[in-house]
């Protein structure tokens, strides 16, 4: 075979190549809408007595996702005598009778015992919840 000949033939497979693509691919549309994978997630904005907010979700019964100054710490419950209590990074979330605490936790101890950023949930306007 010589080079024009085998140019041809690579020139025409490429070609059927292409209408074969063409034709069977199915037209494209627009991807369909899915949900949230999580919708909710128990997610809360809370209203801090310093002016400051923090935002808690709980996506599952052990964890709470709590943001604060812009950083989401993943804190894991806790045992506590009443509410639900969640700690790691230094911190602790509780949460008690409608209203939640956050303060560091120093090294070494297993409960807080510094000051605490006192907060209570904002009412749910849309936008609190994810």
């Amino acid at each position: 075979m010589d080079a024009r000949m085998r140019a041809g033939v690579l020139a025409m497979l490429a070609l059927a190549g292409l209408v074969a693509c063409s034709r069977g691919a199915p037209a494209t549309s627009a991807p369909a809408v899915q949900a949230p994978v999580n919708p909710d997630a128990g997610v809360t904005t809370y209203a801090c007595k310093d002016g400051s907010s923090v935002v808690a979700g709980y996506p599952d019964a052990q964890t709470a996702v709590v943001t604060w100054k812009d950083h989401a710490y993943t804190l894991k419950r806790a045992g506590s005598a009443n509410g639900q209590r969640y700690t790691g990074y230094g911190l602790q979330w509780w949460l008690r009778g409608g209203y939640a605490t956050l303060k560091l936790l120093r090294p070494g101890e297993d409960e807080a015992s510094g000051p605490s950023l006192d907060c209570v949930p904002q009412p749910d306007k849309g936008a609190a919840r994810i």
